[in-house]
Formats: structure tokens, sequence, C-alpha cells
């Protein structure tokens, strides 16, 4: 017996000793480049590019949900295990194991291997075994965006493989291809753009120290937002009423716009869609009749097939008319991923990319028109995006309603404000004024402009700016909005604004702070002004919410009710989930 033993110990030995070990990645072989501009996600050894598996958010894509790449050279034909970095997405808390994922090497089938472990695991199928040493872990939990922030966990992939499965001098193609997965479709796959996962050097050691210290810091955050959220009666220093108003499953959501009908009934108005860049959003209708505290069922009151109708806003006429300005976006490609570089593309003729159209209601919001489509024939610019805060209702009865304007005069980096009017409640648009530009996209544009028409007849504004600091610009309008005063700061950061009149006569802005743009962690925030918009108490500035992890968050939108506190509604995510929020407090 003790014979046997010593055999099989000397032959695993002898094997172990045969066994080469190859660097598992050295370029990618297909992917669908469903990372925004070549970002760089996190994985235990710091950040770096990734090339991975289809975008759940394009249809197109998931119909071959695979990724493949090249590995370094094998040195000779032998027994070889090939060393990678990679990264998967977390699996929701509904789930005990993530999707299936095939594995193939050379297009001769090796194993199927499941995502989801957050620890050691081997998967063994005749010759070949996979295994994964689980080096940084997410939880579903952590608050990283599932669409924008694809860290996920990661750690060392080892493939070994028979002899007869490599040639010498030649690398070999490693395809990972996710199976589908009832229940869930956001399972994804990245192999990282590393070709050192055999080092173990000092500065592979640095790294993984630096990606440590950022979790520990995440982390911190993350007990402060819970701890918020659970004690929030305790530590908060104002009477904040916090409520989830709306959530559907794992769909997005955002933002939040209301219409105050005289009936007192509150509208609610979002985007719904598979992920926050998506070609399916529709603009969905939510009604409530007791303050906002209870909503009726989704009613989709924008949905044109395969355009992404990205928000809605609007107000109810004098003649009791309730008009809402649809903003969509057509820059997709046809597998329904982003064309992050439109910019630089060349059009399709006749075909909308970039704009809006209005549609309206006799009934309060039960049933709606035909949409009636903006066009920027004869303006300054050739396409629009918003509007991202209510139109406003003028004396004379037109109707005047705030956009982004882009590629003017045939300059695509500047991203403008303006203004357009309707005569005929919102049936036709002409291009009344610009309120604030930026030739050459030099000070980071002026866009979605929040409005306000003051009991003085004064128009004011606030305007998104993504300069280095991201602050408000304000500026306001004597005549009609025919002209504007030049821009300036408001005192605060944060975006977008949405701008009321209180019954008292203070201007109420409220707006999102962004984590990494704004502030850690981020929230809802909001300031007054007690002359008529000429200046904003950036002292005095209230902070409703504070407990947001990432950026997909804000958009607030505000009315004020008949007991005179606010209303404050908006949109958050938090462990991969989005809602739409609402806070009521007495400003």
């Amino acid at each position: 017996m003790y014979l046997i033993v010593l055999g099989c110990l000397m032959a695993a030995a002898a094997g172990a000793q045969d066994r080469q070990w190859v660097e598992g990645f050295a370029s990618a072989e297909f992917h669908y480049g469903a990372q925004r501009e070549n970002r760089l996600f996190r994985d235990f050894r710091g950040l770096a590019r990734g090339y991975m598996t289809a975008g759940w958010w394009a249809k197109g894509q998931m119909k071959n949900n695979f990724l493949s790449w090249r590995t370094a050279p094998v040195p000779a034909k032998r027994p070889t295990t090939f060393v990678f970095i990679a990264a998967s997405s977390p699996v929701p808390p509904e789930f005990s194991r993530g999707p299936r994922v095939k594995l193939s090497i050379d297009g001769q089938p090796a194993l199927t291997f499941t995502l989801g472990f957050t620890r050691d695991f081997v998967w063994r199928e005749g010759p070949y075994e996979l295994q994964y040493l689980s080096k940084r872990v997410e939880f579903p939990y952590f608050g990283s965006h599932r669409q924008f922030e694809l860290h996920g966990n990661s750690g060392l992939y080892r493939l070994s493989v028979p002899a007869e499965a490599v040639t010498a001098g030649r690398a070999a193609v490693l395809k990972v291809e996710i199976e589908p997965f009832e229940g869930w479709n956001n399972g994804w796959f990245m192999v990282k753009d590393r070709r050192d996962a055999l080092d173990h050097s000092v500065a592979t050691v640095e790294g993984e120290l630096e990606a440590l210290r950022q979790d520990v810091a995440h982390l911190t955050q993350l007990t402060h937002v819970l701890a918020t959220q659970q004690y929030s009666r305790l530590i908060e220093t104002r009477s904040l009423e916090h409520r989830m108003l709306y959530t559907n499953g794992y769909r997005h959501l955002h933002p939040a716009d209301l219409i105050r009908l005289r009936s007192g009934e509150l509208l609610m108005m979002s985007r719904e869609a598979t992920e926050h860049i998506a070609n399916d959003g529709d603009v969905i209708l939510l009604r409530s009749r007791d303050g906002g505290k209870t909503w009726s069922g989704k009613q989709v009151i924008g949905g044109i097939p395969d355009l992404d109708e990205r928000e809605g806003c609007g107000l109810q006429l004098r003649d009791g008319t309730v008009l809402v300005g649809i903003y969509f976006n057509g820059l997709y490609k046809p597998d329904g991923d982003y064309n992050w570089t439109w910019r630089q593309s060349r059009y399709e003729p006749g075909r909308r990319y970039l704009g809006a159209y209005t549609i309206a209601s006799a009934d309060d919001g039960r049933t709606w028109s035909a949409p009636r489509y903006v066009e920027t024939r004869g303006m300054p610019f050739t396409d629009l995006e918003g509007p991202t805060d209510a139109p406003v209702e003028m004396p004379d009865g037109s109707i005047l309603m705030a956009m982004t304007g882009y590629n003017v005069g045939g300059d695509m980096l500047n991203r403008t404000a303006v203004m357009l009017r309707s005569a005929d409640k919102g049936a036709t648009w002409t291009y009344l004024s610009t309120m604030a530009t930026d030739p050459g996209g030099k000070l980071g544009g002026f866009t979605e402009p929040g409005l306000v028409r003051t009991r003085t007849g004064r128009l004011v504004a606030a305007l998104r700016n993504e300069g280095p600091d991201h602050a408000i610009y304000t500026t306001y309008s004597d005549d009609g909005g025919k002209t504007w005063v030049p821009v300036r700061r408001m005192g605060t950061y944060g975006h977008p604004v949405d701008l009321i009149q209180l019954s008292d006569g203070r201007l109420l802005a409220s707006y999102g702070i962004r984590p990494r743009l704004h502030a850690e962690p981020g929230g809802i925030r909001a300031a007054f002004s007690r002359d008529n918009g000429a200046s904003w108490d950036a002292a005095g500035e209230v902070q409703l919410r504070n407990d947001f992890l990432n950026m997909d968050i804000g958009y607030p939108e505000s009315i004020e009710l008949d007991d005179g506190r606010i209303l404050t509604v908006y949109y958050y995510n938090l462990f991969q989930r989005f809602f739409l929020g609402g806070t009521w407090w007495r400003p």
C-alpha cells in the first residue's frame, strides 16, 4: 500500500514538473466593445481595461453572448496551464449561483463553469480543469453601477489542458459563451487586459494594496449609507420623511417629473428601460390621489418601438390641457449598443437621432394625442435634448420650453441652452433665444436648463455644466425670454436643477449630487433665492439625502403642497435595482 501511494505521489510530481505555465491573455480576438470609451474597471490589482461578453442592454448582442481572446504562445506541446485575470458579474441575492459559461480552446469544448462564485473553486471535466482563485468580491449590496462600473468579482483563473489541446509555438484561442439564464440576463464575464498574471513582483503587490484601500473606503461609505437609512430619525436634524414610490424588478428608472393637476391629483413621469443606456426606453406615467404617498399602476405614454424616449416633462395649461414634452435619443447601433462616437458619425437622411416631441391630453392624462415632433429646420442647431424641466405658459397663452441645442452652427462641441416658443399649444415650435452658449465646448457646455416664471414675470433658468467643478450656472430674462443676462455661478454644485417659486416668494432649486463628480456619497440638495433669482444662498443649502453610492441618481423635481411642505421626487439605485423616491420636508 505504501508503495502504491508513493508511486502516485511521484507520478503527480513528475506531471507537475512536466507542466508548463503560460500567460493566459495576450490580445482580444472577439468582443462587442460594450464598454464606453475604453473605460478602466477595478480588479484585485487595480484599474485595467477589460473585454467582456455581450451587453445585456443590446438585444442584438445577446443572441451570441460570447467573448474570445488569444493567449501567449505555447512553448512546447506539453500539459499546459493558462493563467489569466478576469472578472464576472455579482449575482442577485435571490439566486444561489449565476449563469453557466461554456469554455473552449481552439474551437474544442473544454468544460462548463458557473458565474457568481465568491470563493475559490475548481471545475473538472475529463482532462480539463479550471481553478478560480477569488481575490476580490463584490456582493450585490456593494453599490457599483451595474452598467457603468463593471468591476465585479475578480481573481486568477488557471485553465489546465492536456498536451494534445495545444500546439507548440502557437497561441491558443480561448472562448467563453454565457448560456441563457432564466429570470436575470445581466450576467457578464470580462477578461482583463493584463499580461502579468504569473508575475508576483512588488508592483503587482502594490496594485493589490491600492485596490484594497479603495474597497475599504467604499465600504466605509456603505456603512454610512446603511446607518443613514436605518437610523434616520436619530441622526436627522430636519424633519424629513423619505419614501420609496415605485420600482419594477431590475428595470432601470430615471428621472422623476411631476405635474400637479387642478383636481389635486399628482402625475409622475419617468423613463423605464433595460438600462440607463438602452434603446427600449419608454416614458411611463403614475398617478397619485393622496399627495404622493401611493401611486397607481404605470401607464406608458411614450413608447415608440426601437426609440429611446428618455424623459417627459409637462404642465397643465390654463384651459385644462396637459402638455408633455418628451426627449428621445436614437443614437444607437443596429445591435442595440450605443454609438458613443455619434459626433463623428454621418447620419442617414430622414432618420430622427436626437430630438423631442410633444403629446397632449384633454382628460387629465388618461388618453393622449399622437406625437408632434419638434422640427429644427431654420433653427441655429440641428439636434435637441430636453425638456428636463416643465415648460412655462406665458400670459399671452404662448408656451416656452427650455432645451439643449447640439451642433450649433456646425460646432459639434457646443452644447447650448436655448429657448423655444409655441403659439399653438405645443403643436409647432420656433426658436426664440439662446440662454447660454459655449463655442468649442471650452467651458463644459450649458445643458438641461431648469426654468421658472416668477410672479414678477421674470424667467429664471439654472443650467448644468460639465466643467472641472460641475458648478450650477444661472441666468434670467425680464423680457419674456428674448434676451438673457450673462450666466453666473450659483455658488453650489450639482445637476440638473429644478426650479419652483414658493408661496412666500422664495425660489427653490433642487438638484442631484453625484458621487465622484460632486461629493461622496451622493444625494439630493436644495438652495433658496430671496431676490427673484439674482443670487442664491449657498450657505443655507439643505441636504435632503446623502446616502447614494453611485452617479446614476438625482434629477429631482419639487412641488409645494397645501400644508406648506415640499415634496421632492428623484431617482436612485441601490443593490443593483432602481427606485423612484420622494422626500417630504419643510423649507
